[in-house]
């Protein structure tokens, strides 16, 4: 008989399945099996099928396997408990609890009832009845590390994290290393805000899994850009803790603003196919995804429609907020409307508030700034309250307390930070930034150490208009401090902070900043086009004095910053700049208001001309991440070709 091209002879069927079993090659098993007409129909094929396809994590499968072998054999306890034990993995809780109802009353089988019951309950978020269930379970038969560690998670979900790590650390030291409850206090750690010590279980984790499972490829996908052989979810990466630990790294570094390093995280993953991934390596790809919004709301999307127990309870919130990150408002006030029932299950009143009152504001401005208002209030009246705590802590000289009261303010502070910056962002989208402006001087109370309200401040007062000095004097420590790594730095800020600097006559200092800002382009590389800051600097450069009538000039720096128009660094967010310029260039010698040197005017018409030849199949507007119109957009080159056009009839023109 042949089988996934190997050749079996006749009365070696039962050694060759039983050798792949061992050997864990479950699949090539499943596809043997699958190969006997006699497997789906009798006692021991069907034992096989299911063990394998739960060993695969095909739980459906595993489920109807058992189901028929308890109509076969209806008196061997062990396979109801193993048809419980997959719907339970199949998110089938209600199922699960039917069949250890229906009859689960083996003395051997016991423990391992209370267990799956006890989980059962876990998963459908009945904590009081988990917890009773645990109290019946014994500490005997190396029973102490597995509870230990059921508790600790019953204690976690009641956000007693203190609490919970009391319980791990003596499950791990009873029932040795154990990467699951590894992880469970990684997770406490991670929940108290104490990420080194979170981290240094996750690099435990990973070390004893990359020795111990060498085949699972741990960071191959990073090696191979991407191309690594999908190793499927063997159950070596079930019990070795890996997917967890990367999602709790990638969960880390994103919480810390490290994007690149959340994104590295899960691409030293073991290499799975999309289809492969687990809902939570889903839900953290769509959140660091290097192309952009459209994928991950999709990904989060396709979760939500999931649901639970599948879905990651996190999902809902991310989806609302990427929305609103996108302004995608209507988006999100109708995913609200279609799923209320998640609302409360998933919504904080605090977030509820908060992404109300941004919906709110695309109809109604005062009614969203007095929601605002009221939330900013309330969080500030905490914030006083937790000063004078963390005072009086100090006066006290109790540094547990102190810990636990600097704690809390900083996580009230977290939340307060947020409704300040959407106070002042409904006044800034109207372009009132001195309103703006108010708002920032109304939460300097609590914020104005807080780096990002900084940054934040500094783009008000530039905006201002005649706020120069004091928007460079919010700019410059955020360049000083990464000054040896000044890639790090928003191009946006390098480029407000040379505006000001010229625009107070500081123009020494601009240039300084800008050949620094080309000497690091220099040695990291630049020939794919990917380092955009000094042409982003060039372009809000070139912008300004085109603004300030000095189009010879201003024209020149925006043709330096693309490199004439026929570099990588054309396309749909550089060309608005372009042509926002030459637009404004174009209505000036309309209205004869504006005269260029004709050798100017040639230059431009040579750019123009770049633009229009490298552009012919670049997009010239930027799209939103879930707009499919199904229209072929202008293109970057048609646009150029139509001002070259209008700028030629002008020169022309007597």
């Amino acid at each position: 008989m042949f089988s996934q091209n190997m050749i079996i002879r006749d009365g070696e069927y039962t050694k060759t399945i039983y050798t792949m079993i061992k050997e864990e090659r479950f699949q090539d098993a499943i596809n043997t099996l699958n190969g006997i007409p006699e497997s789906s129909t009798t006692r021991a094929g069907l034992s096989l099928l299911g063990h394998c396809y739960y060993q695969v994590q095909d739980f459906i499968e595993a489920a109807n396997c058992y189901e028929q072998l308890i109509n076969i054999v209806p008196d061997v306890q062990e396979y109801r408990l193993y048809y419980a034990q997959s719907l339970f993995q199949a998110g089938l809780f209600e199922e699960a609890q039917k069949i250890v109802a229906s009859g689960l009353e083996s003395p051997e089988l016991k423990e391992k009832v209370l267990q799956l019951q006890s989980a059962i309950a876990y998963g459908n978020e009945d904590y009081t009845t988990a917890q009773s269930l645990l109290l019946q379970r014994q500490d005997g038969n190396g029973q102490e590390a597995s509870i230990k560690n059921d508790e600790g998670c019953l204690l976690y979900q009641a956000n007693m994290f203190e609490d919970a790590l009391q319980r791990y650390v003596p499950a791990l030291q009873a029932g040795g290393f154990n990467p699951h409850v590894a992880y469970n206090a990684a997770l406490c750690h991670y929940r108290r805000k104490e990420n080194s010590q979170a981290l240094n279980y996750i690099a435990e984790i990973v070390e004893r899994g990359i020795r111990n499972h060498p085949e699972l490829g741990v960071g191959a996908q990073a090696e191979t850009e991407g191309g690594a052989r999908s190793v499927g979810n063997p159950p070596a990466l079930a019990a070795s803790g890996l997917a967890q630990a990367f999602n709790l790294k990638a969960a880390i570094e994103y919480q810390e603003g490290n994007i690149e390093g959340a994104r590295e995280a899960l691409t030293d993953l073991p290499p799975r196919s999309e289809p492969e991934l687990d809902p939570v390596t889903l839900h953290n790809m769509a959140l660091t995804d290097p192309i952009g919004g459209g994928a991950g709301l999709r990904r989060l999307a396709f979760l939500l429609e999931l649901g639970p127990p599948t879905c990651p309870p996190e999902t809902f919130a991310n989806l609302l907020l990427l929305c609103c990150k996108h302004e995608m408002y209507d988006t999100a006030a109708d995913i609200l409307a279609e799923h209320t029932h998640l609302t409360y299950k998933y919504l904080s009143p605090y977030l509820y508030d908060l992404l109300d009152a941004l919906i709110t504001a695309q109809s109604t401005s005062e009614e969203a700034e007095q929601k605002l208002g009221t939330l900013a209030n309330s969080i500030g009246g905490r914030l006083r309250a937790l000063a004078a705590k963390v005072q009086e802590c100090r006066s006290a000289t109790d540094q547990n307390a102190l810990r636990m009261a600097l704690r809390e303010y900083e996580g009230a502070l977290e939340s307060y930070l947020p409704v300040a910056m959407a106070r002042a962002w409904i006044p800034w989208r109207m372009d009132d930034f001195q309103g703006a402006e108010r708002e920032f001087r109304a939460s300097a109370e609590f914020c104005s150490e807080t780096p990002s309200w900084r940054l934040h401040a500094a783009h008000v007062l530039f905006m201002r208009g005649d706020r120069y000095k004091e928007a460079a004097a919010f700019y410059e420590p955020i360049v000083r401090q990464n000054y040896d790594d000044i890639l790090s730095i928003p191009a946006s800020v390098l480029a407000n902070l040379c505006v000001a600097y010229i625009m107070t006559s500081q123009n020494e200092e601009a240039e300084e900043l800008m050949r620094k800002v080309e000497r690091a382009e220099e040695r990291k590389g630049n020939a794919n086009g990917q380092c955009l800051h000094l042409c982003i600097v060039n372009l809000v450069i070139g912008t300004l004095y085109c603004a300030k009538n000095n189009y010879e000039f201003g024209l020149s720096r925006i043709a330096h910053a693309l490199d004439g128009g026929s570099g990588a660094r054309l396309c749909a967010d550089t060309w608005i700049h372009v042509k926002r310029c030459v637009l404004g260039l174009l209505t000036g010698m309309a209205k004869q208001t504006i005269v260029l040197p004709s050798i100017a005017l040639q230059e431009t018409l040579n750019f123009l001309r770049a633009c229009e030849a490298y552009g012919l199949t670049i997009p010239s507007v930027l799209t939103g991440p879930l707009e499919d119109s199904g229209e072929q957009p202008p293109t970057i080159g048609l646009e150029a070709r139509k001002l070259r056009s209008l700028l030629l009839k002008l020169m022309e023109y007597k």
